[in-house]
């Protein structure tokens, strides 16, 4: 089974890439550029095996869109990935204190697919 990917990021050349990379190694991808749309999909019933979330968004943080996942029992055991330009104590105790996954822009193709590996594993395990 495809496991589908749902990226956010404000970013439009990095959603495309991302959307373009993941696509290309096996994963069914679908970018959007901020949580609005990412939640209008999500109430439609789509829902993806994994997140790549932006941390830094003018709309809404990847941090916002986070806590409103958790508060949704349907959406809050998506595993998230955030992807940050910055390599913040914040993201770091972020990642920590909620059990998720980071990853610092720029990163290579192979490291994003070892952290996706590991958190879609982490999910089949709970």
């Amino acid at each position: 089974m495809v496991k589908k990917i749902m990226i956010v990021d404000d970013d439009p050349d990095i959603r495309s890439t991302l959307k373009d990379l993941l696509n290309a190694v096996g994963y069914k991808a679908t970018a959007f550029d901020d949580g609005y749309e990412l939640f209008k999909k999500l109430e439609n019933g789509k829902k993806p095996n994994l997140i790549l979330l932006d941390v830094m968004m003018p709309l809404m943080s990847g941090w916002e869109i986070q806590r409103k996942l958790n508060n949704n029992p349907n959406w809050r055991n998506i595993p998230i990935i955030f992807v940050t330009g910055r390599n913040t104590d914040t993201a770091i105790k972020m990642a920590k204190k909620y059990g998720i996954y980071y990853i610092q822009k720029p990163f290579n193709i192979s490291q994003l697919k070892r952290l996706i590996s590991l958190a879609l594993k982490k999910r089949r395990d709970t």
